[in-house]
């Protein structure tokens, strides 16, 4: 990502850079940049600050930590050496906005840990249309994102399969905004994108925002909130939208037991129509070029 850009002023809690000939090692204490525009895109989507008061991030009270993974070669290896920092610099939160075609088994050790440690990981199904999708997003560990646009409808682009398996049978669990996104873009810059890319910092972004209204909730708490509030639209199937789209009032309400805007029941605020918690919520977020 491009910690240049005023969208991320304040933001930034960690960068780290897995470089091709080192693998798994990373290198010390790089300024945060970016090799393209996709990192940029998807960051400023979870946690964009205001710009001359006009706002594009879900959730821009998040501290960011953001990782430059994927590039080059030897990409497992430094897809897991990202993930493992992740894990050592305490985020709540993994978005992941890139995948593997296919089924590939090298994530799931680190993904079932992932849950362990009360961190939620947030990732997008692929861009290859129905039938097709991608790991890790298509593990029953992962909150699987698929992409639509303002229409309500799945967009054609967006994967979706269907597995033998006792749970979890359909990925993505659920879809979200994933057609002419404008974020931000390097050089101090916006521009327009789409994928499932796209869509899934807006669901990381939404857990963010939920776990600051209630800190106290677990990554698991946080996912059931988000797929209770989902509803389908009547353009979509549930082979491809699965759970269909989060309601983040309704999230909200099924996390926080309050209403939005309502005032939490004990808590005095003179002046004001509401209270959010002031905690700063960590979120990782990868790279897929």
């Amino acid at each position: 990502m491009d910690g240049r850009h005023p969208a991320f002023k304040k933001a930034i809690g960690g960068f780290a850079f897995f470089e091709l000939s080192m693998g798994q090692r990373r290198r010390p204490d790089p300024a945060p940049f970016d090799s393209g525009d996709h990192g940029t895109h998807t960051a400023g989507t979870i946690t964009g600050r205001p710009i001359k008061g006009r706002s594009f991030g879900v959730a821009p009270g998040a501290s960011l930590y953001s990782a430059l993974v994927i590039e080059g070669g030897n990409v497992v290896a430094r897809v897991l050496g990202g993930l493992d920092w992740a894990i050592a610099s305490r985020v709540k939160i993994v978005s992941m906005s890139f995948g593997f075609r296919g089924w590939w088994e090298d994530f799931i050790p680190i993904v079932q840990v992932l849950r362990s440690r009360g961190i939620l990981p947030v990732i997008a199904v692929g861009n290859e249309g129905p039938g097709t999708s991608r790991s890790p997003g298509n593990y029953v560990t992962a909150l699987s994102v698929g992409a639509m646009d303002e229409a309500n409808r799945v967009a054609a682009f967006s994967s979706s399969q269907q597995f033998d398996r006792p749970d979890d049978t359909v990925v993505p669990d659920l879809v979200a905004p994933g057609v002419d996104v404008v974020s931000a873009a390097p050089g101090k810059s916006y521009q327009s994108m789409s994928g499932s890319s796209m869509a899934t910092p807006h669901i990381a972004g939404l857990a963010a925002l939920l776990w600051e209204a209630k800190p106290a909730a677990t990554a698991a708490d946080i996912e059931r909130a988000i797929f209770d509030s989902c509803r389908r639209a009547g353009s979509m199937s549930p082979q491809r939208a699965n759970r269909g789209v989060p309601d983040a009032a309704a999230a909200f309400s099924r996390l926080t037991g309050q209403r939005l805007g309502a005032v939490p029941t004990g808590r005095r605020t003179p002046g004001r129509r509401g209270a959010a918690s002031t905690s700063r919520k960590r979120t990782a977020t990868k790279r897929r070029k």
